[in-house]
């Protein structure tokens, strides 16, 4: 198991990972095989903390809970009218997700944002919206 992807490291790295893996619990010991793996384990607890480590997949499970529960949250205290079924790809939905801001979606992304929605069994097209742009932030965040 490798926690991030592989990447250059420098001898200094590598020191300072092999340092800090002495003052760690048996089990991440263990998860230290390789020095690829050791200096993963440790860029990811320097970046996010020595919790991140303990049972990773458990521990990022969570933590989706909690952020996914938090947004169902703010869903429930927004109502929004539903947009019109667009007839031609031409034509232009209007959305309004808050008082201030306004989307203008064509027919494809509305179909997306239909999908989407049956897919993962939400409730309205603006919780579609709201996660759809979660992800997306998330996904294009970690790609700078």
């Amino acid at each position: 198991m490798n926690p991030l992807p592989p990447q250059a490291y420098t001898k200094e790295t590598l020191l300072k990972a092999y340092s800090w893996l002495q003052n760690q619990n048996n089990n991440i010991k263990e998860l230290a095989t390789t020095p690829d793996i050791l200096v993963s384990l440790y860029i990811k607890a320097k970046m996010n903390g020595n919790a991140a480590l303990e049972t990773p997949s458990i521990q990022n499970f969570k933590n989706e809970l909690k952020n996914l529960a938090g947004m169902i949250g703010d869903f429930e205290d927004q109502t929004l009218p539903q947009p019109q079924q667009v007839a031609a790809p031409q034509q232009i939905a209007h959305v309004q997700p808050t008082a201030a801001t306004s989307l203008d979606l064509d027919n494809r992304s509305m179909t997306m944002i239909r999908e989407i929605k049956n897919d993962f069994n939400l409730s309205s097209d603006q919780e579609t919206i709201r996660l759809l742009l979660s992800v997306g932030y998330k996904k294009l965040k970690c790609l700078n």
